[in-house]
């Protein structure tokens, strides 16, 4: 963090401890300054670290977490004018409102908040360029669940990451064919439209007409781990997998668990719920075990041929706890690896800073793949998107752990 911004936290801080002194809290400036070293230890770019990091080094009595609470979310939205809500709060803690008159006080608070909206859209650019800045305190919802971990999810931010995904724009990339289009950039000269409008030119100049490359998507092949380490991961994840199809068309989804099941023709449905209650009705090996050398040959034998044409992608979404054959799934894996256009691993356990790819599954297919990636949060399924989008750039991609 730059020393500018650093310094401007400590200053935040130090506000905010005098702030909880004036409501009542007992804060001397030792407690400021343990709260300023605490936010040097964590991730700032976690809401709720920075809060419970404060609380802890704040808060010594119980009874004034609820108004900690308050007032963290109060402060912390826009430092620069505390003054106002301080005397709003200072009245709550001490003359111990009644309910009626506490949410009277919320009212105020929320017309303060307005009000500061507004004055926030008529500053500077400058100052505009600071509030970014120090935007690592703010955090909207969106990106406190686009960040959060899937298996991590109340149910109602289940919900809302599913409306996340419906709503959000996805785009992949398409693939270059060798056949020709009328176009209008130049690429390759349509020489039979070129004669046969400039018989008769009405100008001195002739006017050249182009053939260009036509576009397709790349096909995309989705085989999805349904067993029960990945409970908290596959559904979430098989929206997603109905919102991508569709957009291309060209998609094959499968799960397995200890058998494989194709599902793509039930994401033809128009309700999302609809088609994933069908899914629900139609696979039968839910929160099982996992074989995924045996569902690897199942797919090898019997779908490859017919889904793997024209440059597909594949992508595995697993956590890689197999119980079948070893040697299978080294053998299997091969033969898929060479059988379509890349191979990409997806492991929501790879979010994890100390993850370590140590179990046998993992180790054997790993050198097969082409990408190792992490699908546990939104904007890791983002950053995959960004990927698929971007294959025919001829880029080098890396994991994202």
């Amino acid at each position: 963090m730059p020393t500018y911004i650093q310094s401007r936290l400590h200053d935040a801080i130090t506000v905010f401890g005098r702030f909880l002194r004036q409501a009542g809290c007992q804060i001397g400036t030792g407690e400021i300054m343990s709260a300023i070293e605490a936010s040097s230890k964590i991730n700032l770019s976690n809401r709720e670290d920075f809060r419970h990091a404060l609380k802890t080094c704040f808060i010594t009595n119980h009874k004034m977490i609820p108004l900690f609470d308050q007032l963290f979310n109060l402060y912390w939205r826009n430092p620069d004018k505390i003054e106002n809500v301080s005397d709003i709060l200072r009245k709550l803690f001490e003359s111990q409102l009644k309910q009626e008159d506490a949410i009277s006080s919320k009212d105020q608070v929320k017309e303060l908040y307005k009000k500061r909206i507004k004055e926030l859209h008529k500053k500077t650019s400058d100052e505009e360029t600071e509030e970014k800045e120090l935007d690592v305190f703010l955090y909207s919802p969106e990106e406190v669940l686009r960040e959060k971990r899937f298996d991590a999810y109340t149910s109602e931010e289940y919900d809302e990451a599913k409306k996340f995904i419906s709503k959000w724009k996805w785009e992949f990339g398409e693939r270059t064919l060798r056949r020709l289009q009328k176009g209008s950039k130049p690429y390759r000269l349509n020489i039979r439209d070129t004669i046969r409008n400039n018989i008769f030119p009405a100008q001195d100049f002739i006017e050249l007409h182009w053939k260009n490359r036509k576009t397709k998507q790349r096909p995309l092949v989705i085989l999805t781990d349904i067993s029960g380490s990945m409970d908290h991961y596959s559904r979430i994840l098989l929206h997603f997998i109905f919102t991508v199809h569709s957009i291309n068309k060209h998609l094959e989804a499968f799960t397995f668990g200890t058998r494989l099941t194709r599902i793509t023709h039930y994401l033809r449905k128009k309700d999302a719920n609809d088609a994933l209650e069908y899914v629900n009705e139609a696979v039968q090996d839910w929160s099982g075990g996992t074989k995924i050398g045996e569902t690897l040959a199942h797919f090898n034998r019997i779908w490859a041929r017919r889904v793997l044409s024209g440059g597909a992608v594949v992508l595995i979404i697993s956590d890689g706890w197999d119980t079948g054959n070893i040697e299978l799934l080294n053998k299997e894996a091969d033969r898929l690896h060479r059988s379509c256009y890349r191979l990409i691993w997806l492991n929501p356990n790879l979010g994890y800073e100390d993850f370590q790819p140590l179990t046998q599954g993992l180790q054997t297919i790993l050198p097969h793949v082409d990408d190792f990636l992490p699908i546990h949060n939104l904007n890791s399924v983002i950053d995959l998107v960004n990927i698929l989008s971007n294959f025919d750039k001829r880029s080098t991609f890396k994991a994202l752990a």
